[in-house]
């Protein structure tokens, strides 16, 4: 059954076409692909940082990430005046301030979480850089043992420049989201653009010890900001960005256990102008699936996991995640363009790089495998 459920997933998500969002690394700024994944992780509090050198064929760029999440107040038992639980942590109990296990004696009601997040992309070459500073806000919910749901809303600032003197690299495969940026020949032009951005999101998942399910998706775009950075096509504006997330944990034996993900990601932009001077359908469409393997009884604080990922089934990225004991956690990836020749999207190279830091962390990650809520 559980084999049957893996293949299911890996099929019912399979994509259509086209091009591709920017980073490979989707789990690790949760914040940029769904704001209701703000405060879901194990501990009070993460801070994270994340770098993408992506290599085309029509040139380079490089991309940041940071975010900052925090948890506020205990998650409250149905009928019980002590509102948190003790749980136990190798050989000493730590108090847990949210949910990040199912528990068998308390049913927790729920707690809130808020997230800043800072994404840049630019290159000393390129004509377009951007930057978006994003502050986030979600709820999660408990309403069983082991049932859980959450919603979020986010609220973007994005920041666009165009500088043609400084070179002539753009390949839309590589260069972010969030402006629209008509192509001819390079000149001399110079402009920006800013503008308000906002998004909503939401989840639902349960956890036996067998297995785990957990589904959502998010809204990006709500009220189409206009985007174009010369301000010369009105009709250029953000259409809808729709996102969605599937993760399938599976118990293989006492040993080791199986996460597998599939991230789904929709772009309106650039989606059809009717004036000459931006006339284009461009459509971005991507799908990533991959599987994780985690040691489940580690015999101490250094636990080593991986996996391998795919981008629509045309790119293959192996990914390793390192952590050292309750407070580093060490990511890598290299996304390689599987018959690069036959796509015109599809041929960046990219190598990512991420460290996050989480305060009061409940449990290493291996330790009690089978009974987690969180995977991100």
């Amino acid at each position: 059954m559980s084999k049957l459920l893996l293949v299911i997933f890996l099929l019912a998500t399979f994509p259509s076409f086209a091009q591709n969002a920017r980073f490979s690394q989707l789990g690790t700024p949760t914040q940029m692909f769904n704001p209701s994944l703000t405060g879901r992780f194990d501990g009070k509090a993460r801070f994270g940082a994340l770098y993408s050198y992506q290599d085309s064929r029509l040139g380079t760029m490089n991309h940041y990430n940071a975010f900052l999440e925090y948890k506020f107040g205990r998650y409250r038992s149905s009928g019980d005046e002590d509102y948190s639980y003790v749980a136990r942590s190798g050989d000493k109990s730590v108090i847990a301030e949210a949910k990040d296990k199912i528990n068998d004696d308390l049913r927790p009601a729920g707690y809130w979480a808020a997230g800043l997040n800072y994404y840049e992309y630019k290159h000393g070459d390129a004509p377009l850089s951007g930057r978006f500073i994003s502050a986030s806000f979600a709820r999660h919910f408990y309403p069983r043992r082991n049932k859980y749901w959450g919603l979020g809303v986010q609220g973007t600032y994005a920041m666009g420049e165009v500088d043609e003197r400084r070179g002539n690299q753009y390949d839309r495969e590589i260069t972010g989201d969030g402006f629209a940026y008509p192509q001819g020949p390079i000149t001399d032009r110079t402009g920006e653009k800013n503008y308000v951005d906002f998004n909503v999101g939401g989840y639902y998942g349960m956890v036996t010890e067998p297995v785990a399910f957990e589904i959502g998706g998010a809204m990006y775009h709500l009220f189409y900001p206009k985007v174009d950075i010369f301000d010369r096509d009105d009709e250029k504006q953000l259409r809808h960005r729709v996102t969605a997330h599937s993760m399938l944990r599976l118990k293989l034996n006492d040993r080791w256990g199986i996460v597998q993900k599939n991230y789904y990601w929709q772009e309106g932009l650039y989606l059809r102008s009717t004036q000459a001077i931006n006339k284009d359908s461009m459509h971005i469409q991507d799908f990533w699936a991959g599987l994780e393997f985690y040691k489940t009884q580690p015999e101490s604080n250094v636990n080593f996991s991986f996996g391998l990922y795919t981008r629509s089934f045309r790119t293959v990225m192996p990914y390793m995640n390192l952590y050292l004991g309750k407070v580093v956690n060490l990511r890598a990836s290299y996304e390689q363009p599987l018959n690069f020749g036959k796509y015109n999207a599809y041929t960046a190279k990219r190598a990512e790089v991420a460290l996050l830091l989480y305060h009061k962390r409940n449990t290493n990650p291996g330790t009690e495998f089978y009974r987690k809520v969180n995977f991100w």
